[in-house]
């Protein structure tokens, strides 16, 4: 789905919802006013207030019910609120609703019939919509007024009938008083007022719903914007990763699977600790893919090492050690000289974590910091036990390759010396992954 598709959709999601919550409210205002004519303490005729509540309660429950069910006892995908007919019964609903209960409320509450258009101003603009709107209008107003007049509140400004209990006027005498003469006084003195107030409303609407429609346009062409940047972005530094480790690969002729295996090592153990509550909101996938991503970087400052001491088949000096040593440091140089810049300030500091301390040690012994426990990045710890485990299985010209399941209980051992704890305990749970994969890497490479 493209950017443009998922925000329409989040912007139907959120009107919808926040439509049925307006549903909601208003059903409950409407319960209250039921509840004080029980009282009287309004004097709407008791056999027209109460089948109307319960209609209106029941029209207003239908969306309501639908979402329930749809989403949170069956739990279907996608929601209903992205459906775009959804919008449509909740209009329909809320003119035919609002329309009765402002009919048996007062000719006054007429002016109810201003909801369902500000409701259906969450959407965005569409002729029909607005033609629906428009339509209902038309429709409603005269039908709350003229039903006002039969079954409502009585007035005596819209009833005009001369007597001295106007409350006691039933719903016969209000039938007889129904002269042509009276139906016309009743539109031009009050529908037609109504009329253009609401349909001013309308219009209102109308600029709201376009004004909403620009601001989304706007927003989903920024966010393509924003979309191509990160992929052009992205590709360029896919680029200089792949560049550099071409680079380290030509310095080291055992570096190219190394760089390979142990990316899929750290994707393997980052995946396996995300399941566990300590990691799984440290651990989100765009981290995760980050760590992925850094981890062929975390020898680049092999690039500075000597031939002399980088390719020398033998034990190394001390001195010469210390030298190797220095390419953690040297790669986190390398690596902020190169992608500081690139606007990516969390791809950057994972890469810089991994290159610089891959090399520390949980008991503090490591280099080049002597950093000790969660002093050390994470995806540090991570890379370590990655680095070391693909050491130890793979062949160098200075030794042989250990066996994958020896390897495991070596790195198994250094559990709170070398390595995390608990990260190691993680990595317990994934040994048979781990050694399926060195055993058909070395299949694939004729190494067995």
């Amino acid at each position: 789905m493209n950017t443009r598709e998922e925000l329409l959709k989040k912007s139907n999601r959120e009107a919808n919802k926040y439509n049925i919550y307006a549903m909601i409210v208003i059903l409950i205002l409407l319960v209250i006013c039921e509840v004080l004519n029980e009282l009287d303490i309004f004097l709407v005729p008791k056999l027209s207030m109460r089948p109307t509540v319960g209609a209106v309660a029941a029209l207003f429950l239908i969306p309501v019910l639908i979402y329930y069910i749809h989403d949170k006892l069956l739990k279907k995908e996608p929601t209903i609120l992205e459906w775009n007919g959804f919008k449509l019964v909740i209009i329909i609903i809320s003119y035919i609703g609002v329309g009765l209960a402002a009919m048996v409320l007062s000719f006054h509450a007429t002016l109810l019939l201003a909801v369902p258009p500000i409701m259906a101003a969450q959407y965005r603009n569409k002729r029909k919509l607005f033609i629906i709107v428009l339509i209902a209008t038309v429709i409603s107003v005269p039908l709350a007024i003229y039903g006002s007049y039969f079954f409502g509140l009585v007035d005596k400004n819209l009833v005009l009938i001369e007597v001295e209990d106007i409350e006691n006027i039933d719903v016969p005498k209000r039938f007889e008083s129904a002269t042509a003469e009276r139906m016309f006084v009743i539109l031009y003195h009050h529908i037609l007022p109504r009329w253009i107030c609401i349909i001013l409303i309308d219009v209102l609407v109308v600029g709201i719903t376009q004004r909403n429609a620009r601001m989304l346009d706007s927003q989903m062409e920024l966010s393509e914007q924003v979309k191509h940047e990160m992929e052009r972005r992205t590709k360029m530094q896919n680029r200089v990763i792949g560049d550099l480790a071409a680079v380290i690969e030509t310095r080291d002729a055992g570096t190219g699977g190394h760089i390979i295996r142990t990316k899929t090592y750290v994707s393997m153990i980052a995946r396996e600790m995300k399941k566990y509550p300590k990691y799984k909101d440290i651990l989100t996938d765009e981290y995760i893919n980050q760590i992925e991503n850094s981890a062929p970087l975390h020898d680049v400052g092999k690039i500075a090492i000597r031939d002399a001491i980088l390719l020398n088949p033998g034990k190394l000096t001390d001195e010469e050690f210390d030298e190797m040593k220095k390419h953690s440091e040297k790669g986190g140089e390398m690596i902020n000289n190169i992608f500081s810049n690139l606007d990516d300030d969390e791809f950057f500091r994972t890469a810089y974590d991994i290159a610089i301390a891959h090399h520390e040690k949980w008991d503090g012994s490591g280099y080049p910091k002597g950093l000790k426990g969660e002093e050390i990045p994470l995806s540090a710890r991570i890379m370590a036990i990655a680095d070391v485990y693909d050491a130890l299985t793979s062949q160098r010209c200075y030794k042989n390759a250990i066996p994958a399941e020896e390897a495991f209980n070596i790195i198994v051992e250094g559990r709170g010396t070398h390595f995390d704890p608990d990260i190691i305990d993680i990595v317990i749970k994934i040994k048979d992954e781990l050694i399926s994969y060195v055993n058909e890497s070395k299949k694939n490479n004729n190494e067995e």
